[in-house]
């Protein structure tokens, strides 16, 4: 009888080790960073929107494919939850609520521009969540005492200050400027800050207008530039606006010595609606795939335009890098931190002082960027060139026009 009883004990022993062995549990994966973009994909800003999300989608696989990103010694794969704000800065600021309330994502990157970005991260500092706003930099965002914004451009009213430094250094020197912007949020910050550069630098500043935004007739205020005896225009608009411009400065045969844009040149719609009206207009940009920066994720500047082109083709500008350097930004942080605590990744966000493929980072108290700087291009035979500064020139600018 006890030989029986303890034969069933062995067997049920055994059977206890076996079903253990069977019930083991494999190891759990590893938990997603989990990161919420509001992006304009339609509407007029959709252009720019998928630059932007194919930067963060590049970002994204790159650290994805080195197994993600690193927090407390585990790797942890990023995932990105996407909306269509239309390009309307309310439903911007709808939608980043949804992200946060609903999707609950840990971290925010900022949508296309300062209007809607200005939205946005007044949702995400009620919430307590950050924003690497990546292509935001008008002044009001950054002076309202918010902890959790951090931008990747430099400040919006610096963007000029190159192609000033050019006009500076032309022989004859231009005395004369004119600067126009739509009525919008970013554009008007620029044109402020061209304005205080421009006359800082001695020139005279004849005409300043700020017009209605989406305007489609340009003719008066092109007249009353060509009535000023400016010899060099600064237009702080958007694609649309820049092409209105060099078509009414055509029909008006109003000529300039030099002419240049905030946004338009860099993109190839630019040159297909201008065609040779394009050459030798300039436009200034935070980053150009010229460059000589480098980091550990995606090589060297040109490597980046590279692996972008080779994916999603042709047309790569800075909106594109500053979505994927708004994503490395943030990786930084967290893998600093070793942690997706907020508190913990603001404070190593706050210190952070570093160069990626992007370029020269570091923050001020009010999260702004004051390390980088923008850089002047000219269209030359229907070619992009850096012309400024010199230590960055791929060819010497074209100077006057005619």
């Amino acid at each position: 009888m006890n030989t029986a009883k303890n034969a069933f004990a062995a067997l049920l022993a055994g059977a206890l080790i076996v079903t253990g062995g069977c019930s083991k549990k494999e190891p759990a994966p590893p938990e997603s960073i989990k990161i919420g973009v509001s992006l304009g994909l339609t509407g007029a800003n959709a252009r720019f929107g998928e630059m932007m999300r194919n930067g963060y989608e590049l970002w994204k696989d790159a650290v994805n494919a080195q197994g993600g990103i690193t927090v407390g010694g585990n790797k942890k794969p990023v995932e990105i939850v996407y909306y269509d704000d239309q390009s309307d800065n309310n439903t911007s600021a709808q939608l980043t609520e949804k992200l946060i309330t609903q999707d609950r994502v840990q971290f925010l990157l900022g949508p296309y521009g300062s209007g809607p970005t200005f939205a946005t991260t007044a949702i995400g500092e009620r919430y307590n969540i950050l924003t690497i706003a990546t292509t935001a930099n008008a002044a009001n965002i950054y002076t309202r005492g918010f902890k959790n914004v951090f931008a990747v451009l430099p400040p919006g009213t610096t963007i000029f200050n190159s192609f000033i430094d050019m006009l500076a250094e032309q022989n004859p020197k231009p005395t004369k400027v004119a600067i126009i912007a739509p009525n919008d949020n970013f554009p008007v910050s620029v044109a402020e800050g061209a304005q205080a550069y421009a006359t800082q630098k001695g020139f005279e500043v004849v005409y300043y207008e700020v017009y209605p935004k989406g305007v489609k007739d340009m003719s008066s205020t092109i007249l009353k530039i060509k009535n000023s005896g400016a010899e060099a225009l600064m237009g702080s608009g958007y694609l649309e606006e820049s092409v209105l411009t060099v078509r009414t400065l055509k029909e008006q045969r109003a000529h300039l010595n030099a002419i240049g844009f905030t946004t338009g040149p860099e993109l190839q719609d630019f040159r297909d609606n201008l065609g040779a009206d394009a050459d030798n207009i300039c436009g200034v940009a935070w980053w150009m795939p010229q460059m000589t920066y480098s980091d550990t994720l995606f090589g060297t500047t040109q490597d980046y335009a590279r692996k972008y082109t080779e994916k999603y083709g042709p047309g790569l500008s800075y909106q594109g890098a500053a979505g994927s350097q708004g994503g490395y930004l943030l990786q930084k942080a967290i893998e600093k931190a070793g942690s997706t605590d907020t508190d913990k990744v603001r404070e190593a966000l706050a210190g952070y002082n570093g160069i990626s493929f992007w370029g020269p980072v570091r923050f001020d108290v009010t999260g702004q960027n004051v390390a980088g700087k923008a850089v002047t291009f000219q269209i030359q035979n229907g070619m992009i060139q850096t012309v400024w500064p010199q230590s960055a020139a791929s060819a010497a600018a074209n100077y006057p026009l005619q």
